[in-house]
């Protein structure tokens, strides 16, 4: 697969978002020690392991939040669901669906960067998790071994980088014998891959939240509205959470896609939880 120019370098916004973000980690990086604390996500309480500026920055700066994604997560369905997540960075969102799914549910976290997995272990242990299995892999299109960026975002890169083992999504569930209710995902622009490593999953029509990276996709020589032919459109009611600070909306006919959106693919054979 090749990685293809990269189109985000030519987006004005994108420049602002790294470089604010990047200023933002440098300033809470004075004096930074890490801390737990406790946060609440959408009325659920949990501890949480700031382990470095980025994570207080991205997680930490009020200790009570809504979360729109979390909202559009939970029209899924996630009582006594599993739950693939495919990127789950220091964790937060894990904590929540561990939550979320009950003590009937089952969480598997894939997670490529050795920090990142340390801290997702870390609030696991420290919140007493026992629903949830983490996993040190990346997850793509076919096993074996490929490079990500050795920052906190973990994205793949055929420049340079950390070395990372691969797992697919089918490999995993077959050799496990753990098939999914739901998959979310969030890799940084490697999403499609991961569904081309999902063929058999996705013929059982699980849930799906899926955030697409648009100007990332065409580094891996794909296009956002590729989507539309990588699932199985007639089975699902799709809803669109078009940034991360609005609600999740039914999406009536499929649409070009900008930005970072969230898709939300709900059975037709199911009912959502909340509308």
């Amino acid at each position: 697969m090749a990685i293809q120019a990269n189109a985000k370098y030519f987006d004005a916004r994108w420049w602002k978002a790294a470089l604010s973000s990047r200023l933002n980690d440098a300033v809470t990086s004075i004096r930074f020690a890490p801390y737990e604390t406790r946060l609440t996500v959408n009325g659920i309480g949990f501890n949480f392991a700031v382990t470095t500026p980025l994570a207080k920055n991205w997680y930490a700066r009020h200790a009570n939040i809504h979360s729109h994604e979390m909202d559009a997560i939970a029209l899924l369905g996630l009582i006594d669901a599993t739950v693939f997540e495919c990127g789950s960075h220091h964790g937060r969102d894990c904590i929540l669906l561990s939550k979320m799914v009950g003590d009937e549910g089952k969480v598997v976290s894939f997670e490529p960067f050795p920090e990142n997995f340390d801290a997702l272990q870390k609030n696991l242990e420290i919140n007493q998790i026992s629903n949830t299995v983490a996993i040190n892999a990346a997850v793509g299109a076919k096993p074996g071994v490929l490079h990500i960026k050795s920052r906190s975002n973990a994205k793949v890169t055929s420049r340079g980088g950390i070395a990372v083992p691969v797992v697919t999504l089918d490999e995993w569930a077959e050799t496990n014998t753990v098939w999914p209710d739901v998959i979310k995902i969030d890799v940084e622009g490697f999403e499609f891959e991961v569904l081309r490593g999902a063929e058999k999953i996705l013929r059982r029509t699980p849930a799906l939240s899926i955030e697409i990276h648009c100007d990332i996709v065409g580094e891996f020589g794909a296009e956002p509205e590729d989507i539309w032919g990588l699932i199985d459109i007639t089975k699902y009611d799709i809803w669109i959470q078009r940034n991360d600070g609005v609600a999740a909306i039914p999406l009536v006919q499929t649409t070009k896609l900008e930005g970072r959106p969230h898709l939300l693919f709900l059975p037709k054979d199911r009912h959502a939880t909340r509308l």
